[in-house]
C-alpha cells in the first residue's frame, strides 16, 4: 500500500510558472517542427499564389520576386507576432500552477482566475523543445494545447515528464539535445 501511494506520488509533476513572449515563440516554433514540411509549405501557399498573379497581371518578374520576398519576410514577422499576442493575451491569467498526473486526471492548470483541466484524449501528443514541453491538441490542427517551461523544473521533474507524456501521448519529433 505504501509503494502504491509513493508510485502515485512520483507519477505527479507540479510547475509554478509565467509564460513571456520567449515562451510562446518556443511553443509555436515546436508546433511549426510538429506539422513537418507540409505544414510549413502551407504557410508559403499564399505568397507564392500572389507571386503567379503579379506575374501574370504585370508581366514582371522583378514584381514576381519582391512579393515572393515580402511574403517571406511577413512569415518571418508573424511568428514573433504571434508570440507577442500569445504573451500579452495569458499574462492577465497568470502566474500558472499545472499539475501532470499520470491517471485520469491528467492535466490541470490553475491560473489567477483560470481553473480548467485537459484530459488525455483532448490532446493529440507533444513536441518536446530544448527549453520546454508543448502539449498540442488532436490532429489535423495540431494547435498549442499548452506550453509547460523547463526552467519551471529540477532534472527529476523533467524527466519525471517526459515519462508521463511518453506513457499517455505520441511524440511528435524526436528528443532535443541536451543543454
Amino acid at each position: 500500500m505504501a509503494e502504491e501511494l509513493s508510485a502515485a506520488a512520483e507519477a505527479v509533476v507540479e510547475l509554478k510558472y509565467e509564460l513571456g513572449q520567449p515562451d510562446w515563440s518556443d511553443a509555436l516554433n515546436a508546433r511549426a517542427r510538429a506539422r513537418g514540411i507540409k505544414g510549413r509549405l502551407r504557410g508559403l501557399l499564399p505568397s507564392a499564389l500572389l507571386a503567379v498573379a503579379a506575374w501574370v497581371l504585370t508581366d514582371s518578374v522583378l514584381i514576381a520576386a519582391v512579393t515572393v520576398l515580402g511574403g517571406l519576410f511577413g512569415l518571418v514577422l508573424r511568428a514573433g507576432v504571434l508570440a507577442a499576442r500569445h504573451a500579452r493575451m495569458s499574462a492577465p491569467l497568470g502566474p500558472w500552477t499545472v499539475t501532470v498526473a499520470d491517471s485520469d486526471d491528467a492535466v490541470r492548470i490553475a491560473g489567477t482566475d483560470l481553473v480548467t483541466r485537459r484530459g488525455w484524449k483532448s490532446l493529440g501528443g507533444y513536441v518536446e523543445s530544448a527549453a520546454g514541453f508543448v502539449l498540442l491538441t488532436p490532429a489535423p490542427y495540431l494547435l498549442v494545447g499548452h506550453y509547460l517551461p523547463k526552467r519551471a523544473m529540477t532534472k527529476d521533474d523533467t524527466d519525471r515528464l517526459r515519462g508521463i507524456l511518453d506513457r499517455r501521448l505520441p511524440r511528435h519529433g524526436s528528443r532535443p539535445p541536451e543543454h
